[in-house]
């Protein structure tokens, strides 16, 4: 993804590892942003601590965020990089809306870590946001 950041694990790892249609049904602009966005990082988080980096690559990752995290080495990356974090939790903390993407900041930590904030840009996929991009702040 970006370039190695020298934390915690925990955020190194997530810092290795990398969706905004606004539709209706009663919720605003502002609130559709905010689920998306919570349920793409739930989504990364889940897959994370599963260890399912298919599914991370695969389904959680735009194709811009597949080829930062190593394209066809994508898996493999995040499997090395990912090694010995245990229980990684990530929380939403905020997301707004810049242009066509989603700048979400959230705080990631894991088992024995302390939290840290990333910044994690969304980008529409179907109905849903896709992670693009990490990076330590």
């Amino acid at each position: 993804m970006l370039t190695a950041v020298k934390r915690a694990p925990a955020a190194a790892a997530l810092a290795a590892i990398l969706a905004l249609a606004a539709c209706g049904g009663g919720s605003s602009g502002d609130e559709v942003v905010q689920e998306r966005a919570s349920q793409a990082i739930s989504d990364l988080e889940d897959a994370l601590a599963a260890r399912d980096f298919r599914r991370v690559c695969d389904e959680v990752f735009s194709p811009e965020g597949r080829r930062r995290a190593g394209g066809e080495e994508c898996q493999r990356q995040l499997a090395r990089t990912s090694t010995g974090v245990r229980r990684p939790q990530l929380e939403l903390v905020s997301a707004r809306r810049e242009g066509g993407v989603v700048v979400a900041r959230v705080r990631a930590w894991a088992e024995g870590e302390r939290p840290a904030i990333d910044v994690v840009r969304l980008v529409p996929a179907g109905g849903e946001y896709r992670v693009e991009s990490l990076s330590g702040q």
